[in-house]
């Protein structure tokens, strides 16, 4: 199996002898060169940058390229990391953030340390193995090399060099490959913008928010056109027919008239039945005890509901009321299909912030929330505004339907 590309120094260091044949060696020499001549930029550039990068206006000028300039020498290192820094700082630039001061700090700590040291290091590992590996031919009858304090003036002695300078240049790979590696990781430590998750949760929470609120407005704008122009049209028909239907008494007119006014009675109370689910009147102007009580008015069970101190203070807010409703509304129905109960409670209260609610029957038990069903649909809508919907339900019964949200 062909195994996929390292995108990491520290992942091509770990995969084995393969990273001393990769690029990954000379990338990491180059990522220390970068090192070295970015220090000389910022030291030269120090006072400026000290004086007019922490001003808003000159932020892009001054600061934002410096730290691009990070993210392209950790791009040397850690492709991965490199283009996540790259989000945060795309991000930061629409939103004209000013530099955190762990960012300058790093970006400092890199120019006036970091830097000179990583070139120093690596300036000395290569002359030494430069020299070692070459002192067979440095070497000559009268002319001896010292390295450090290795007097070298025999060919034995020059190519036991050359063979350690082998060696020390295969320590060498690693030693600057380490040193990248942790520097690579120090860097995305430092320029990775730490609020970037909590302000993505606040703006998601934002717009499940904004989109919960026009999904209430929506529902309000249809019931009303529904209940004031659609509902009130076919009550000015049926007194129509209704005065049609005395006129003509029973003969064939009449009778049609009749029919037609009948039908439209029907047609009438589904379309009160659809105005109850989409969002009831007295829901929105009364609150969900008042609606509750109208819903279990006609049920053909006896139902009885204490909802404590739901709405002593205040009203639970619209898109809570209505989710609860739905929940109802859904477990009355369940009941009447399946549930072969005698009676059903509801109980529901305030308390510390989290309103519950509890619906209990009597029922044969066995309930359960099914993908695609209707109890799968409202634990989704319930999970919308941060709540939760449990149901349990043994074999025998009774069955409780739970409903737990921050209030």
């Amino acid at each position: 199996m062909v195994q996929a590309p390292a995108r990491s120094l520290i992942a091509a260091m770990v995969s084995g002898p393969r990273y001393l044949i990769s690029p990954w060696p000379w990338r990491a020499l180059a990522w220390a060169v970068f090192g070295g001549g970015l220090s000389v930029v910022v030291i030269i550039a120090m006072t400026p940058v000290l004086m007019l990068g922490v001003s808003r206006s000159l932020r892009t000028a001054l600061w934002s390229p410096l730290l691009e300039a990070e993210c392209v020498r950790l791009l040397l290192v850690d492709e991965a990391a490199c283009e996540c820094i790259r989000r945060d700082l795309a991000a930061a630039r629409t939103e004209q953030r000013l530099p955190s001061a762990r960012q300058v700090s790093f970006v400092l700590f890199t120019a006036l340390i970091a830097g000179p040291c990583g070139t120093v290091l690596v300036a000395f590992l290569v002359i030494l193995t430069g020299v070692m590996l070459a002192a067979p031919w440095l070497v000559s009858p009268g002319e001896p090399i010292n390295v450090a304090v290795w007097l070298i003036d025999t060919p034995r002695e020059s190519w036991a060099a050359a063979i350690f300078g082998a060696a020390i240049l295969i320590l060498s790979m690693y030693i600057i490959g380490a040193y990248a590696g942790a520097a690579g990781q120090l860097a995305v430590a430092a320029l990775t913008d730490s609020q970037a998750l909590h302000r993505e949760v606040a703006r998601l929470e934002d717009s499940r928010t904004a989109l919960l609120h026009a999904v209430e407005q929506e529902r309000r704008r249809i019931e009303s056109d529904l209940h004031d122009r659609v509902q009130h049209r076919l009550v000015a028909l049926a007194l129509t027919l209704g005065i049609a239907e005395n006129i003509h008494g029973d003969d064939e007119t009449g009778r049609l008239a009749a029919d037609a006014h009948r039908q439209l009675d029907d047609s009438l109370a589904e379309l009160r039945s659809v105005l109850l689910g989409i969002l009831p009147r007295a829901l929105t102007e009364h609150g969900l005890t008042a609606a509750v009580t109208d819903l279990i008015g006609p049920y053909p069970l006896p139902v009885t509901t204490d909802f404590g101190t739901t709405e002593t203070s205040q009203r639970l807010p619209a898109a809570i009321e209505h989710t609860a409703y739905s929940v109802i509304n859904e477990a009355l129905t369940n009941v009447v299909k399946h549930g072969s109960a005698t009676s059903v409670s509801i109980t529901a209260d305030r308390q510390d912030g989290v309103w519950w609610m509890t619906i209990r029957d009597n029922g044969g038990g066995g309930a359960a929330i099914q993908t695609g069903r209707g109890l799968a649909t409202l634990a989704a809508r319930v999970e919308a505004i941060d709540g939760s919907l449990t149901i349990c339900s043994p074999a025998g019964g009774p069955t409780e339907v739970r409903m737990r949200c921050p209030a």
